[in-house]
Parts: structure tokens; sequence; C-alpha cells
């Protein structure tokens, strides 16, 4: 048997919270999890876009009803089957979502955070980047996806990552600081389960952009 693949034209779908603009000083790409859509995954940012701060939460493009065949829809961002086709279709996308930023707010520092499934697809995303595009990267409740490796030709990357998890996540291995050596992140353990809590979520992003701010990449 032979089988066809092709390259076709999709929507994709961003949920925004904040405004771009030549005034905004940070910008936060951040995508959900398995099953989440993005509407509802940005809500968790709802009190913490400003004027100089924005949330942009791209959703997977494979969407499906969470339960039976109807009610609430959710998405994913890859599966094992076309996995490679899958990486490479969203490897684009967001790439689109980056020019989105960088036309309209050509100043701002770009920030990526990726939860649950989410996280493996920005640290994908992030390794196929100038690692200047990307000015932290932040995995929620995930760790490195197997094949991750970090940007060639930088000396900044293993600075700018930052693993965020509870310390009763079921879906999270114990942590040892040495099994990460090579890239060298920055923990943030959490009393908490498989969750982004909101005073955590703002301690975390207040302080990368304090850094950013007195410590350029």
């Amino acid at each position: 048997m032979k089988r066809l693949t092709f390259p076709v034209a999709r929507t994709a779908r961003v949920e925004i919270r904040g405004n771009l603009s030549l005034c905004t000083e940070f910008v936060w790409i951040v995508l959900h999890g398995y099953a989440q859509s993005a509407n509802d995954f940005v809500d968790v940012f709802s009190d913490l876009f400003g004027k100089a701060r924005c949330f942009l939460a791209p959703e997977g493009l494979s969407k499906f009803y969470v339960k039976g065949a109807s009610g609430n829809v959710g998405a994913s961002w890859m599966t094992k089957q076309d996995r490679e086709d899958e990486i490479q279709d969203y490897l684009a996308y967001l790439s689109k979502v980056m020019e989105y930023v960088h036309d309209l707010s050509p100043k701002a520092v770009v920030f990526l955070l990726g939860f649950s499934q989410g996280a493996a697809t920005a640290a994908r995303f992030f390794m196929s980047r100038n690692p200047q595009d990307i000015h932290a990267l932040v995995l929620w409740a995930a760790v490195f996806p197997p094949d991750f490796k970090l940007p060639k030709h930088s000396q900044n990357a293993a600075s700018q990552i930052h693993l965020v998890y509870g310390t009763s996540d079921p879906y999270m291995p114990k942590l040892a600081s040495g099994e990460f050596s090579e890239y060298s992140p920055t923990f943030w353990p959490f009393d908490g389960g498989h969750e982004l809590p909101p005073a955590v979520l703002s301690r975390v992003l207040q302080t990368l952009e304090k850094n950013e701010t007195k410590t350029p990449v």
C-alpha cells in the first residue's frame, strides 16, 4: 500500500489578552496542555496582562470533543501518528505567531511558556529559533522532550531555561538537578500538583521580567 501526504493551509486560532503595540514591553507566548483550549488556558493569565504586558495563547491544530461526541472542545499539539509532520506544522505555525509579534511590538521582550504537553511544543520551538528571539523558556509541569537540544551557537541558551513543577504532581518524575546538567535550568518547585497556581505564576513572570531589564540576553 502507498501513502500520500499533502501540505495544506490551516486556519489557526490565537487568543490574546492585552495589546501588542510599540509600548508593549513584555510578550508571553503561552502554550496549553493536552485537551485544553487556548481560550480556557489564557484565562489563567487574565489578571496579569496590562499596558506593558501581553499574552498570546496559540491553540493546537488538532481539536476534538473532550468527552463523547459533543460538549467542550479541547486541542492537542501532536500524537505519535505522523509525529514529524505534526512537529513541522506547529513549528511553522508558531513562527507565524512570532512574526506577528515582531511586526507589532518590535521592541518587546518575548518569553515562551509551555504547560504539560505544551511544554514539549515550546521546547522544540525554542530549539528551532535564534536564541535572541526568545528571552526565556519556561517548561511548566513537564521536562525536556527526548529530542531536545540547545540552539546552536548560543552561549546564553542554557541560562534562559526554567522548570516549574508541583512537588506532588503525579505526572512529573522525581527531578534531580544532575539529570539536566547539560542545560543548567533554573528549578521552581512549589507545593502543589499539575496546575498553575496564580501566586506562583505571578512570581515567575515578575522575576523573569525583572531579571531581563537588568541583564538583557
